[in-house]
């Protein structure tokens, strides 16, 4: 007699567990810009350069995931230049 694997029971693989974290790390960008854009918009008179500003933001993200530019490198010049630290 054969065993048959439970689906629901079946282990995760390390590609389970990469699309996982993935999904996760992508929900909580989205959810920080949505605070972050609400914000600008709101308390500091931002509407106008909403789509502006988003659009900068994607640029960036970009050249982060080329390489040219390191969230390190972001992190230190908040803390450098305008005393904010993360």
């Amino acid at each position: 007699m054969s065993r048959k694997i439970n689906p629901r029971k079946r282990p995760a693989s390390e590609a389970d567990v990469i699309r996982a974290k993935n999904e996760a790390v992508k929900e909580a960008v989205h959810l920080a810009s949505a605070i972050f854009l609400t914000v600008l918009a709101d308390k500091f008179d931002g509407r106008d350069y909403i789509p502006e500003i988003w659009e900068e933001v994607n640029k960036l993200s970009d050249e982060i995931k080329e390489g040219r530019v390191s969230v390190a490198n972001l992190v230190c010049v908040l803390k450098e230049e305008y005393d904010i630290y993360l």
